[in-house]
């Protein structure tokens, strides 16, 4: 079975997008405000990846819970999610956005932890060289996505 992407979302927004057969480690929908919340920021997480991959969508609009993160690593993933559409930015890019021109491994190491990848585009993060680094879905997934973005 080939693998998908599986989407997980809490009351505050979309905290999750992996790899996997079958949604296994998302938590099911509850009945109640909370619950139809999650279920909320699922479908609308769902529909614009949808849209991304048919090239109809450029930004997302899915909010994202990012609160189990670390201050640092919420930083780096507000800069990234406003690298635009089709565009790619340098590790050193996103250290000097945060005012820590220095930071460019630690900046690696915290997109390499981006647990909304695609949403929070991390892909569009490449190294100062022009190589295309690493990538939480690994650097096959990244290939696919920079080449989707440059042919619209």
């Amino acid at each position: 079975m080939k693998a998908k992407l599986v989407v997980e979302a809490t009351e505050k927004g979309v905290s999750a997008v992996r790899l996997g057969k079958k949604d296994r480690g998302a938590k099911p929908a509850r009945s109640g405000a909370k619950g139809s919340e999650r279920k909320r920021w699922d479908e609308i997480a769902r529909k614009e990846l949808e849209a991304y991959f048919a090239g109809r969508l450029k930004r997302f609009a899915a909010r994202c819970d990012l609160e189990r993160l670390t201050p640092f690593t919420r930083a780096v993933l507000k800069i990234t999610a406003r690298i635009p559409y089709g565009e790619v930015r340098s590790y050193q890019w996103v250290a000097r956005k945060l005012r820590k021109p220095d930071a460019s491994r630690a900046v690696g190491n915290a997109l390499a932890r981006n647990p909304i990848p695609i949403i929070v585009p991390c892909h569009r993060v490449v190294r100062s060289d022009g190589a295309i680094g690493g990538f939480a879905l690994g650097p096959g997934w990244k290939k696919r996505l920079l080449a989707l973005e440059k042919k619209r």
